[in-house]
């Protein structure tokens, strides 16, 4: 691992759908590493984060057990032990796992008159942002969250294109 990768998230992705992804790989890393910028969070270099794109199934099993709600929902996010796996010496501790799921992104894009991968790449930020602490229970928190999110696409310079 060079210099300039230990200055990055690493991003690994789990496809567990039947569906295309709306961006490719190189782009989503991209989006995590934009957020880190605009959000100014100080992180502690090297360390990954796992992107799960699941079905209608999977996404219903985990907000089903893990936000009590009967429906899949867009994006899940669960923090890893950054510290505990840092003691452990593993190379690439995970900061957590961001879970898009696919099925209800698309629904959602259609249903709002959205680009699908604009959406997508919507979700995979507003998760990576969770992951870094970001919240919207508060207005206020939302603001902040929405801001950096803003920034980030407009910033990405990320091509867009429709599915």
């Amino acid at each position: 691992m060079n210099q300039l990768d230990r200055q990055r998230v690493s991003v690994l992705i789990q496809n567990k759908t039947n569906h295309v992804l709306p961006l490719e790989a190189n782009i989503i890393e991209e989006c995590i590493n934009l957020s880190v910028q605009a959000s100014q969070e100080k992180l502690e270099y090297p360390l990954a984060v796992n992107i799960r794109i699941v079905d209608h199934n999977e996404g219903l099993i985990l907000n089903k057990k893990y936000r009590k709600r009967n429906q899949p929902t867009n994006v899940l996010t669960f923090e890893g032990n950054l510290d505990q796996e840092r003691n452990l010496d593993i190379e690439l501790p995970f900061l957590g796992d961001i879970v898009i799921c696919l099925p209800v992104v698309i629904q959602e894009s259609r249903d709002q008159h959205k680009n699908l991968s604009a959406h997508f790449m919507h979700m995979l930020i507003h998760g990576f942002l969770h992951l870094l602490g970001f919240d919207h229970k508060k207005k206020d928190d939302e603001t902040i969250m929405q801001s950096i999110e803003n920034k980030v696409i407009e910033q990405s310079d990320i091509p867009i294109w429709s599915k």
